[in-house]
């Protein structure tokens, strides 16, 4: 057993040495490494950049998104109060112009109501001042009752003389 661990070993070290030693694509030199005469360095750099550059620019666009839809945002809630605020002085415009108008029509049916009272009145007042001179004229008709003998004889002369 332990010849196994150690030929395992043995072999586990010298794949490790060989790899070290022998790479596949270069970037040895003169016994150590370099960059200078490593392809896949530059082209890692490269990517890596590039790769780099692309999440910059994600980032940007998502936060020039982010932005956007915060302005978006606060503009539709200016304009939703702006909206509400319109909305709420035209409906009390609105309340205000339905109670003008009410009080108009209440003046008006008083005006009316007073035109009307006042015409009952004086066709009242009329009719007791021709009711009163009415009786005044009977009363002195019964009163004089001379005029009224002179007026009978009056009538019928002038019927008389029709005939």
């Amino acid at each position: 057993m332990t010849i196994k661990i150690i030929a395992l070993s043995l072999a586990t070290a010298f794949l490790a040495v060989g790899c070290v030693a022998f790479p596949e694509d270069g970037g040895y030199y003169d016994g150590g490494y370099d960059q200078r005469y490593d392809r896949r360095y530059e082209q890692d750099r490269r990517y890596d950049r590039q790769r780099w550059e692309y999440e910059q620019q994600q980032r940007k666009r998502i936060e020039q998104d982010r932005r956007k839809q915060e302005l978006q945002r606060r503009d539709w809630e200016q304009d939703r109060k702006r909206q509400l605020e319109q909305d709420r002085r035209k409906n009390q415009m609105e309340r205000q112009r339905h109670e003008q108008q009410r009080k108009n029509l209440m003046t008006q049916r008083q005006k009316q109501a007073d035109t009307d009272r006042n015409k009952r009145r004086q066709e009242l007042e009329r009719k007791r001042a021709t009711d009163q001179r009415t009786k005044k004229v009977q009363q002195n008709r019964s009163s004089n009752s001379r005029w009224n003998d002179n007026q009978r004889q009056q009538e019928q002369r002038s019927r008389d003389r029709r005939d």
